[in-house]
């Protein structure tokens, strides 16, 4: 069976083109903290990592009835689409996995809450990793982390050795992501791809990884802060009852970045109130792969219902604050210039259409726009939100479509 590769024996070409305070090729990651009381805290404090693991290991707990209590949750992924944890490991189960791909990757700018997870709470993270090849029936175990991320990997590491006896029955292999940070490794066909020594870059579905996924068995794949809940799910049974928990990076004009804490569905003013938000002018709502919404129209549910008919999702789970020093036109053009670089260029309409997107954006007067250029925009984002590989062409139009939508009277809802 090949090796999967390490960071530094695998090349890659660079769609890369680094944001304002990064160095060529990586990932800026401040100093980034907590902010606020999270359940990962408490659970920690208390001194009872691992106690859910233990269980199901010591068999006071039946696998089905811990499945039901997951599944029953409503637990969604944490990544970036949301899906139920319910409906892909129930469409993997039939296959009888064969491996666990748990993706650390956080390609995206400004986005941080998976690195807090793995440089602040190793065990969690591990745990939540050992209790789903538990119940999966699976042995062999990738969690793929950001190659910026150094102190997460010397965490997790000391963590695995720390805990050996407990973790034995697993092969959790740690592996850092490629020195180039290229963000459509965040989705799960082309980390499965880079993970065999492939270029990164998606490939076309079906079949899906649940049905040939890594070296072509089947594979399931999450999100670190999705598998991260369940020890404290499992532990904590009223923790998603009528509500579904979220780590939030809130960074921009605020007094107190940093990750937080929140509960779907909670108002977005009171929201970034905790971070001390003030002379808010606009928000990117969704990380660069979301949007920017003004102000006034901030008072909506955090939670992707309330946000989709604005153009918008939660996303990877990110706010970013501008107050009236800045531009949002020039933000708009940074997240389009991102996605031209970071296409994969396998598929012709995320390939096109990004270089397209630019090159409109390129071509903007001030706030207008000609409505036969408009029409046009419109045709593009179509196609490329319906016929591109993976979800960077799908994501790719956003913010350029709420930008006109929100900032302009080019754009009609």
């Amino acid at each position: 069976m090949p090796v999967p590769p390490e960071s530094n024996a695998y090349s890659v070409r660079s769609f890369y083109t680094p944001l304002p305070g990064s160095a060529q090729g990586t990932k800026h990651v401040p100093d980034i903290a907590g902010q606020g009381p999270s359940h990962f805290a408490d659970y920690v404090a208390t001194g009872s990592p691992f106690s859910a693991l233990k269980k199901i290991d010591g068999a006071q707990a039946s696998h089905g009835e811990t499945l039901r209590r997951i599944f029953a949750s409503g637990l969604r992924g944490c990544g970036g689409s949301h899906m139920p944890l319910a409906d892909k490991w129930q469409a993997a189960l039939p296959h009888r996995p064969r491996y666990l791909v748990v993706n650390g990757m956080e390609g995206e700018p400004y986005t941080f809450k998976d690195y807090l997870l793995l440089r602040d709470y190793p065990e969690v993270v591990l745990e939540g990793i050992a209790i789903s090849c538990a119940l999966l029936g699976i042995r062999e175990a990738y969690l793929v982390i950001n190659g910026a991320y150094d102190a997460c990997r010397g965490a997790l590491e000391k963590t695995l050795a720390k805990n050996g006896t407990l973790f034995a029955q697993f092969d959790i292999r740690i592996i850092a992501g490629p020195e180039v940070d290229l963000y459509v490794l965040g989705e799960e066909t082309a980390l499965l791809n880079y993970l065999e020594g492939r270029r990164g870059e998606p490939r076309p579905k079906p079949p899906y990884p649940h049905e040939q996924g890594l070296w072509g068995r089947p594979t399931v794949i999450n999100n670190v802060e999705t598998l991260s809940w369940l020890p404290l799910l499992l532990t904590s049974p009223g923790l998603f009852d009528g509500s579904h928990p979220k780590l939030v990076t809130l960074l921009g004009d605020v007094a107190r970045p940093g990750i937080y804490e929140v509960t779907l569905g909670e108002r977005l003013p009171a929201l970034l109130q905790r971070a001390g938000a003030d002379n808010i002018a606009f928000v990117e709502v969704g990380g660069i792969s979301g949007g920017l919404l003004p102000a006034d129209l901030l008072d909506i549910a955090y939670e992707d219902e309330a946000l989709r008919p604005l153009g918008l999702q939660v996303g990877s789970g990110t706010l970013r604050v501008f107050d009236a020093s800045r531009d949002p036109l020039d933000e708009m053009r940074q997240a389009v210039e991102f996605f031209k670089d970071e296409s994969c260029g396998r598929c012709t309409p995320c390939r096109v259409g990004t270089q397209e997107l630019a090159r409109f954006v390129g071509n903007l007067s001030g706030n207008a726009a000609d409505s036969e250029a408009l029409h046009w925009l419109q045709r593009v984002a179509h196609a490329m939100a319906y016929t591109s590989t993976c979800g960077l062409g799908r994501a790719a139009p956003a913010p350029l479509l709420t930008y006109l939508r929100h900032f302009t009277d080019t754009l009609d809802d």
